[in-house]
């Protein structure tokens, strides 16, 4: 194994890539990578990947900042300490899904630890990806109800959601549109 000289003892070289120092002389873990907010079925979720070289010990922290208080970055607690590659960013202590907020993630490992990496800012009420609705047909002669549902996180304020509804024949890919061209209210 090729090894590389001057970091108080030799070392395989492929630890000297992996590891940087800091002034201090602490080592540093490469930066975790790829690290995106991905918002799904109205949840939004920190998700990254591992650095170059990490190994099976490394853990992950996580935390989050609102654009109202962009100085201060608050732990999110259940993320503490993880080895998943993903933290759940809904119903946190004193978040405000009424402003923009952005996370970071930072790995750790034993007397090492990367520098943190953050995520781009999400308007959760504007960037929220929706979860599709959960439909229940019911025919009483000529009379056709259609009841759609979701599940929302316990946080989340009710939104005003209302849905469209198209008819067609079966069989037909509805490129000639709905059967019935006059609008349906949709109510939430």
């Amino acid at each position: 194994v090729p090894v590389c000289e001057g970091w108080g003892s030799s070392v395989p070289l492929f630890r000297c890539f992996r590891t940087s120092f800091s002034p201090t002389g602490r080592p540093h873990l490469a930066p975790p990578q790829n690290v995106t907010l991905l918002s799904r079925n109205f949840s939004v979720y920190l998700t990254w990947l591992p650095g170059p070289g990490y190994s099976q010990n490394v853990t992950y922290f996580v935390a989050y900042q609102s654009a109202p208080t962009p100085r201060r970055w608050r732990k999110v607690k259940q993320c503490a300490g993880t080895k998943e590659l993903a933290c759940s960013l809904m119903c946190l202590e004193k978040q405000d899904l009424y402003n923009k907020f952005k996370g970071r993630v930072w790995a750790v490992s034993t007397g090492s630890r990367s520098p943190p990496v953050e995520s781009k800012y999400l308007d959760y009420l504007f960037d929220v990806e929706p979860a599709p609705p959960v439909l229940v047909v019911t025919r009483k002669e000529a009379i056709l109800s259609i009841n759609a549902t979701y599940q929302l996180p316990h946080c989340m304020p009710p939104p005003d959601l209302k849905y469209e509804v198209d008819f067609w024949k079966e069989g037909t890919k509805n490129e000639e549109g709905s059967l019935f061209p006059e609008a349906f209210p949709a109510y939430p």
